[in-house]
């Protein structure tokens, strides 16, 4: 019997619900769970929305399905199946706002309840198993086809009251019921970050929407809000669970790529400035015997091997400089003080690494010695006049005989102290 008004209409369609899940006549269709239910068949009434899904038979309302130990009962609105769109059951809660945001989240723990309960499976290929393991949750043997994770869907549908307190009366009850909703936060201690994601197999998705939205947009269109999810999708969408496994997973290939990026980016800053080789990893090399040296690879640096190459060229060189600084410094005139080499002591930590200046006078050990012992500068013996009158004929077989001509006039006689 089907009595048309407006564009909804008022109608009562007989059928009820068995115990064993059969579908026989005997139901009524009223008020806002008519209004709903024309809304999933007929669609949305906006320009452009998505048609209905189904008919009026694809529906059922007053079903009663009894909880664990039979006192207790859920009394969905409506019971909707819809296998053609991977659908195969969806639990309807009509709110007409004249119940505590409370009372309502209240429903669905009873709803996980019911989704949690076991009976026992008949499959003969299962025989030979164990009483325990022989066993299956009611509602995929009732209604099968189930691909998602979790229980079966529960929708809420909210009306009688303005958009605003509409919207704030939906994110009540899903605070209020987010430990049925929320799924179990999962996490791999290997992948070294704080992100994770949610296992949904103990979990009841939740899908919301105003009867206005889902007499706007149909079933199809952008009208339901997933608990636990931003914005708004269609039903289809809005049952996906949001943050699983497979979202944890493409977050964590981006970060692997970045990180990849990052490596490689580093990598080519560290190629060799002497052969242009371009490491596979970061390296440090510890060498040395006991006291043992630290080398890193850095950007604007060398490979191992020519970092190596490098350092025995410079030792090299060093040795060849050394080894030319002696020679240089021994064919000068001696040290003043000790007669040695102007160098100093060969090996010693004071010894000139370079080519001694013309004019210096002693090596650096007789050097030290004097500022230890604050004898002041060094002041050669003032030339006598037998050595001045000898030096205008001939070469004095003197090697100081210029610097002493030259100290005696930086330091007259009245200013020496005695040598």
């Amino acid at each position: 019997m089907l009595a048309t008004h407006g564009r909804f209409g008022a109608f009562a369609v007989k059928s009820r619900w068995t115990r064993s899940g059969a579908r026989s006549a005997a139901v009524w269709f009223d008020g806002h769970c008519n209004e709903t239910v024309l809304a999933f068949v007929l669609g949305g009434s906006a320009p452009g929305a998505a048609g209905g899904v189904g008919t009026v038979r694809s529906w059922s309302t007053e079903t009663e399905f009894l909880l664990p130990g039979g006192k207790r009962k859920v009394r969905p609105d409506g019971v909707w199946q819809a296998p053609e769109i991977g659908v195969p059951v969806l639990m309807v809660e009509v709110d007409r706002s004249t119940m505590a945001p409370a009372d309502v989240a209240a429903k669905f723990p009873r709803y996980r309840e019911l989704f949690r309960t076991k009976v026992r499976d008949n499959d003969p290929a299962l025989a030979d198993r164990e009483p325990a393991d022989r066993t299956v949750h009611w509602w995929r043997r009732t209604w099968p086809g189930h691909t998602r994770p979790g229980y079966p869907p529960v929708a809420l549908v909210v009306t009688d009251a303005g958009p605003l307190a509409l919207a704030n009366r939906q994110q009540a009850v899903a605070d209020l019921s987010a430990d049925c909703w929320r799924g179990r936060w999962c996490r791999e201690v290997r992948d070294y970050n704080d992100d994770g994601w949610r296992e949904y197999d103990d979990a009841v998705p939740i899908v919301a929407t105003t009867l206005e939205l889902l007499a706007e947009h149909g079933p199809l269109g952008p009208a339901w809000w997933r608990f636990g999810r931003s914005g708004r999708h269609s039903l289809i969408e809005a049952m996906e669970n949001p943050n699983n496994r497979a979202a944890y997973d493409l977050r964590q290939a981006a970060r692997e790529d970045e990180e990849h990026q990052a490596h490689q980016e580093l990598m080519d800053s560290l190629v060799c400035i002497d052969c242009g080789d371009v490491p596979e990893e970061e390296t440090t090399w510890e060498y040395g015997g006991q006291g043992q040296v630290e080398w890193t690879r850095r950007p604007g640096g060398r490979c191992w091997t020519c970092h190596q190459d490098r350092e025995e060229r410079l030792e090299r060189e060093v040795e060849e400089q050394l080894e030319a600084a002696r020679t240089a410094n021994a064919a000068l005139r001696p040290c003043w003080t000790c007669r040695g080499s102007i160098g100093g002591k060969e090996g010693s930590k004071l010894e000139l690494r370079e080519n001694a200046r013309p004019d210096r006078l002693e090596c650096p050990e007789c050097v030290q010695d004097r500022a230890a012992k604050d004898l002041g500068p060094l002041m050669l013996p003032v030339p006598t006049k037998r050595e001045l009158v000898a030096a205008l004929v001939s070469t004095l077989d003197d090697l100081w005989w210029e610097d002493r001509v030259l100290h005696a006039k930086l330091y007259p006689a009245k200013s020496r102290r005695r040598v």
